[in-house]
């Protein structure tokens, strides 16, 4: 996709026709006069760009609607053009919310791509990138592995991409049968089984509670062929364990057949949506547009798959709505009852959930989040419900359980197979995933243009008047030619080095 530039920007949109509030498209000044559905609208206070602001008199306790839905309810009396936003609002758990699934508005799937130039693997999957991984399953070996993937930095490997080093600041001092040991075992055996992973080097530092043998035994046979472990306590030290790697990993290579990129159909293509840092735009341009994207991958066979529970909270209903299974439905409410308890255990709610950045950026409640964040998943029914870190089995729309922590939530989606990211962002967030190519989409141009060395998509024009439509097919082509090999930003600039995050449990959202 070519650079999108900017136009003339509007200044405030209405989403719904029934909706009580409107977004500031950009900044405005109190006493400037607003032109709303044939409606001249004075604002009596500043609104920064993102916020909202009463098109409506709202009495205290009545409801703020927006998406067409209550986010809120008026903490006081509220005037039309005053500024709507946490301090004069209030969130309550007993808002009613009924999220109804929507059409596909006759959508036009005609004209996109149905394949993509990947690597077909002879378990059945498809590799967009070809990795070797150095993988320390302790804290204590991490600067081993690094040093070891740092080796081949200056060299140039035919046939793979990177070595690329997997490390984490846990792995000992864990209960062997808790959750903790059984999540981070899960998530790193799902790296290593990603198909955009052609080898591996486990380096232990000996005495670990996550060792090589726990880790691969949910691992396949043919894949354990792939894989080489020894830890540095037997080797020697970190010295001489760093030259065994280093040796390993030339010896997986020399053994690596030569990889073509071949024509493979969308079908094998499986998409991680996640966003991070958002902001009041997030919703009204990057989310709803990966939502169209999202709808044409799956049209065409491919899988998207849906994350981040906290950001769900509120929407509970409209998700279970668009389960097309039973057993998936009965599976979100088990997914519900745990983040009651888990919240309840670590004394935090999930509407603590809004960053300080969400909150500058104009979202004023977890329910107003949820609506926006839900709208990357588009419009499909959801096919699958699995844990975090589980391997995605099926086509279509899946929701995977993950907390809203972004670098937590894509770790858990690589290890579920997830061979492409597309990540949406509001305030600039700088993820990238080491081993998946990850596309990001700025909700506005003002951060576009601000991070262009970072941000391969621009959302911000559907505020200035584009067409969403349009802009959700070329995103959909940009996923296309990102999985087929073209390089996203965060790839040129090596982001994901240091984001393995495995889910720890404790008061992480």
């Amino acid at each position: 996709m070519k650079r999108q530039s900017s136009r003339t920007s509007l200044k405030a949109i209405i989403l719904f026709s029934g909706d009580n509030v409107a977004i500031a498209t950009a900044n405005i000044k109190k006493g400037d006069i607003i032109k709303l559905g044939g409606n001249n609208i004075k604002v009596l206070q500043n609104i920064p760009g993102g916020h909202k602001f009463a098109v409506k008199n709202i009495g205290k306790n009545k409801e703020i609607v927006k998406y067409g839905q209550t986010i809120a309810l008026a903490a006081k009396n509220i005037s039309i053009g005053d500024h709507v936003h946490v301090h004069n609002i209030h969130y309550t758990k007993n808002i009613q919310f009924d999220f109804k699934q929507q059409p596909d508005a006759g959508m036009d799937f005609t004209g996109v791509p149905k394949t993509f130039k990947g690597f077909m693997r002879s378990h059945g999957k498809a590799g967009t990138r070809n990795y070797i991984l150095v993988v320390a399953p302790v804290n204590c070996s991490a600067t081993v592995v690094h040093k070891v993937a740092d080796y081949f930095k200056s060299k140039k490997l035919a046939r793979i991409d990177s070595v690329v080093p997997v490390s984490y600041g846990g792995g000992c001092a864990l209960a062997d049968s808790g959750d903790n040991c059984r999540v981070l075992r899960k998530t790193i055996s799902g790296w290593i089984t990603n198909p955009n992973v052609v080898g591996t080097v486990i380096i232990g530092l000996g005495c670990e509670t996550v060792d090589y043998g726990s880790i691969i035994k949910d691992i396949p046979g043919r894949i354990r062929k792939t894989i080489s472990a020894f830890n540095i306590q037997e080797s020697g030290g970190a010295k001489r364990a760093v030259e065994k790697g280093i040796a390993e990993v030339k010896k997986i290579h020399s053994k690596l057949p030569v990889f073509k990129r071949t024509d493979i159909p969308v079908s094998k293509l499986v998409l991680a949506l996640n966003c991070g840092g958002s902001d009041a735009f997030s919703g009204l341009s990057a989310n709803p547009a990966l939502g169209i994207a999202s709808d044409f991958l799956v049209h065409n066979g491919g899988t998207a798959v849906l994350a981040e529970f906290p950001e769900c909270h509120g929407a509970e209903k409209h998700l279970m709505g668009r389960c097309a299974r039973t057993k998936d439905r009965i599976e979100l409410k088990k997914i519900m009852k745990w983040w009651d308890k888990y919240t309840k255990d670590n004394n935090v709610e999930l509407n603590d959930n809004i960053s300080k950045g969400n909150i500058e950026g104009g979202i004023s409640t977890i329910l107003e989040k949820s609506l926006g964040a839900i709208a990357k998943a588009g419009h499909t029914r959801i096919n699958q419900v699995v844990r975090y870190a589980e391997p995605v089995t099926r086509h279509g729309l899946i929701f995977m359980d993950t907390p809203g922590f972004d670098p937590v939530s894509v770790t858990g989606l690589i290890a579920g197979g997830c061979n492409c990211v597309a990540f949406t962002t509001g305030k600039g967030s700088l993820y990238g995933a080491s081993i998946a190519p990850t596309i990001k989409i700025s909700s506005n141009t003002e951060i576009y243009l601000k991070m262009q060395d970072d941000m391969d998509i621009n959302a911000g024009i559907i505020l200035d008047g584009e067409d969403i439509f349009n802009l959700g097919k070329s995103i959909y082509c940009e996923i296309i030619d990102a999985a087929g090999g073209n390089r996203t930003k965060s790839e040129k600039f090596s982001m994901g080095k240091y984001e393995f995050v495995p889910w720890q449990f404790g008061e992480i959202l």
